[in-house]
C-alpha cells in the first residue's frame, strides 16, 4: 500500500511540475510573424508535386502553463489566402519545440505536425488530409523561421493585430539601425 501510495504522489509531482511551468509572453511572441514555407506531397488525384511554396503567419499567439496557443494563416506568393490556422506548440522534454496546426476556412482542410530548436525558429512539418477521398494528401515540408523579410507577404492575412503589428515595428526598428 505505502508503495502505491508513494507512485501515486510521484505521479501527481510530476504533472504538477510539468503543469506548473508556464510559458512566457516572450515565448508567445516568438512564434509570431511571417515565415517562408517550401514543402513536396503526394495527392490522391494528382500524384507526386514538389516546390509547392507560400508564405506562413501567426497573427497572435498566447502562452499559457499548457503550451503557446496561436492563429493565422497562410498565403501563397500571388498573395492569395490558404486557409486560416489555429495552432499550438510546446517544448518537450528532449528540449524541442513540437506544435500541431489544424487548417480552416478552405475546400481543403488539413493539418500539420511540426518540429523545431526554437520558438519561431525555423520548422520541419509533416502534414496530411485524409477526409478528401481521392482528393487527400500528405506532404514534408520546411519552415524559415520568423523573418522580417516576409512580413509585407502577412501584412493583409494579419492587418493589425496588436502580436503582429508589435512584430512588424520589431522589424522596422531593425532595419533603421
Amino acid at each position: 500500500q505505502d508503495m502505491v501510495a508513494l507512485g501515486f504522489i510521484t505521479v501527481g509531482l510530476t504533472l504538477l511540475c510539468h503543469g506548473a511551468s508556464a510559458y512566457g509572453d516572450d515565448v508567445g511572441q516568438a512564434f509570431v510573424g511571417a515565415q517562408h514555407w517550401n514543402e513536396s506531397g503526394w495527392y490522391g488525384d494528382s500524384g507526386f508535386k514538389s516546390g509547392y511554396d507560400g508564405y506562413f503567419c501567426l497573427c497572435t499567439c498566447h502562452a499559457v502553463a499548457e503550451g503557446v496557443f496561436c492563429s493565422g494563416g497562410g498565403v501563397q506568393p500571388d498573395g492569395h489566402a490558404v486557409a486560416d490556422f489555429l495552432g499550438v506548440f510546446a517544448q518537450e522534454d528532449d528540449g524541442l519545440w513540437r506544435g500541431q496546426l489544424a487548417a480552416y476556412s478552405t475546400a481543403k482542410p488539413f493539418a500539420d505536425t511540426f518540429t523545431m530548436r526554437v520558438p519561431g525558429g525555423p520548422a520541419n512539418y509533416t502534414g496530411v488530409s485524409q477526409a478528401l477521398g481521392a482528393q487527400s494528401f500528405v506532404w514534408r515540408g520546411y519552415m524559415s523561421g520568423v523573418d522580417c523579410l516576409y512580413a509585407d507577404k502577412c501584412q493583409p492575412k494579419c492587418g493589425d493585430h496588436p502580436d503582429f503589428a508589435a512584430w512588424r515595428q520589431h522589424c522596422q526598428a531593425a532595419f533603421e539601425m
